[in-house]
C-alpha cells in the first residue's frame, strides 16, 4: 500500500465529541489529513439536547476560537445546589469561592454541533465525508481497510487509525466485536422546560428523591431544563398527564427552592441506564465518547467524559509516528484508564446510594453532603471533579 493513499486517521461520527476530535487533531497535526465519516447527509449532526459544559470543557473551547460563536446562547451555572429531598444533607457549590466565572455553562447541543461543524469546515486538513456511514474494518498490519455506505454506493479507504464516535449504538464497536457491560437502572427519564415565577439566578439544583434525582438547569431568568428520574411505569404516567397534573407532581418532587413550575414544553421520555465497553482499544482502532461510555445524566458528566477523551487522544497523537500503534493506543487507555474509573464510579454511586431508603445508607450519603458543604478540602476536590479539571490532563507523547 502506498503511504502517500493512507490517511492517518478516520473518524466515524461527525456529533460533538467526533467533530472535536478531529479539530483538535487536525490542528495539532496540520500534517496528516482527518477524515469524518457522517450519515448526516449535510450540515451539522442533529441534536436536540440541552447540554451543561463543564468549567474544563468551556475554557477548551475558548482556546480553541469556538466558545466566542457560543457564549451569547449559554447561561453560567454559577451555583449549584445538591440535597437529599426529606433531609438535612445539602451540598452548594459557588463559582465565586473557587475563583472561576462560572461553574459550567447550559447550552443547546445544536449550537455547538453547528460551532463544531464550521470549525472542521475551516479547517484545510480535515475532510468532512458528509452521508457516509460506516459498516465495515479490514485490520491490517500497516493500516486497516475502512468500507463505508455513501449515496446508495460502497467505498472503501485505508487508515491507520479508526476512532469510533459514532454514539451509544456504535457499529464501529460492534464491527469490532467488542462487547459492552449494561447496568440498567429501572428508571426512565423526562426531559422537559419549565417555565418558573422567579428567576434562576444562575442557579442549577440536583435534588435526590426515593424515586430518582431531579435535576433543573438555567436556561434562561426564567426557564429550567428539567431531567426527571423515575420508575419506568410512573415516567409513563408522569409524561401522559395534564400539563397542571405534571406540574403538580414535579413541585411535590422537587420543591419550592426554584419558585413555582408555572408552565411546562414537549415532554419526551427516554431509559438511564450505563453502558460501558468492555474494551476501548482494538488493532488499530479506538472507541471514544458514547460509543465508549453511556452514563446516567445524574452528575452530569457522560460528554464532558467524551471531551477529555478528545483532548488526551489528541495530546497522544500530537508527537507519534503512527497513529494507530499498539504503543499509541496503550498510551491513550493508560492515560485515561483512572478518569473512567473516577467518573463511572462516582456515577453509579450516586445512582445506586441515593435512590435507596435503606436507612444507614440514608444516614451516611447526608453527612457526605453536609461534609462537602462545610469542609473546604473536600469541597474543593469535588468542584474540581465537576468542573471537569482533572490532573492527568497534561501534555502527554508517545
Amino acid at each position: 500500500m502506498d503511504a502517500a493513499k493512507v490517511t492517518p486517521v478516520v473518524i466515524a461520527g461527525g456529533g460533538l465529541v467526533g467533530a472535536l476530535s478531529a479539530l483538535l487533531i487536525a490542528r495539532h497535526r496540520p500534517d496528516w489529513q482527518i477524515k469524518i465519516l457522517e450519515p448526516q447527509p449535510s450540515g451539522p449532526v442533529q441534536d436536540g439536547r440541552t447540554i451543561a459544559l463543564a468549567a474544563g470543557t468551556v475554557g477548551l473551547l475558548e482556546r480553541e476560537g469556538i466558545w466566542s460563536q457560543l457564549s451569547k446562547t449559554a447561561y453560567p451555572i454559577e451555583h449549584i445546589h445538591v440535597s437529599d429531598r426529606g433531609y438535612a444533607g445539602v451540598t452548594r457549590l459557588h463559582a465565586e469561592e473557587h475563583q472561576v466565572p462560572a461553574l459550567g455553562q447550559v447550552i443547546a447541543a445544536a449550537d455547538l454541533n453547528l460551532a463544531l461543524y464550521d470549525a472542521c469546515q475551516a479547517q484545510n486538513n480535515i475532510d468532512w465525508v458528509a452521508g457516509a456511514r460506516f459498516s465495515e474494518i479490514k485490520a491490517g498490519r500497516q493500516s486497516s481497510e475502512i468500507i463505508y455506505q455513501q449515496n446508495a454506493g460502497e467505498h472503501s479507504l485505508f487508515a491507520r487509525l479508526l476512532v469510533g464516535a459514532d454514539g451509544q449504538r456504535s457499529r464501529v464497536r460492534e464491527a469490532l466485536n467488542i462487547e459492552t457491560d449494561q447496568s440498567d437502572y429501572q428508571q426512565e427519564g423526562i426531559i422537559t422546560t419549565l417555565t418558573l415565577s422567579q428567576p434562576m439566578a444562575g442557579w442549577a439544583y440536583e435534588r435526590f428523591t426515593e424515586h430518582g434525582p431531579v435535576a433543573l438547569l438555567p436556561l434562561s431568568e426564567y426557564q429550567a431544563s428539567l431531567v426527571w428520574s423515575l420508575p419506568p411505569a410512573a415516567a409513563e404516567e408522569v409524561r401522559h398527564s395534564s400539563d397542571a397534573e405534571f406540574l403538580r407532581r414535579c413541585q411535590r418532587a422537587f420543591g419550592y427552592r426554584a419558585g413555582r413550575f408555572t408552565a411546562v414544553g414537549e415532554r419526551l421520555q427516554f431509559p438511564l441506564r450505563m453502558q460501558l465497553a468492555k474494551n476501548n482499544v482494538a488493532h488499530r482502532a479506538l472507541l471514544i465518547g458514547n460509543a465508549s461510555h453511556a452514563l446516567h445524566p445524574i452528575a452530569g458528566q457522560g460528554f464532558n467524559l467524551g471531551v477529555r477523551d478528545a483532548i488526551v487522544l489528541s495530546e497522544v497523537l500530537r508527537h507519534c509516528d503512527d497513529p494507530g500503534s499498539y504503543r499509541v493506543l496503550n498510551n491513550y487507555w493508560q492515560h485515561r484508564e483512572a478518569d473512567y474509573k473516577r467518573v463511572i464510579g462516582l456515577t453509579d454511586l450516586l445512582v445506586r446510594g441515593f435512590s435507596n431508603t435503606f436507612i444507614p445508607l440514608t444516614l451516611c450519603r447526608n453527612l457526605a453532603l453536609l461534609g462537602l458543604d462545610i469542609l473546604p478540602p473536600l469541597q474543593q476536590q469535588f468542584a474540581r471533579q465537576t468542573m471537569g479539571y482533572v490532573d492527568q490532563l497534561k501534555p502527554v507523547t508517545e
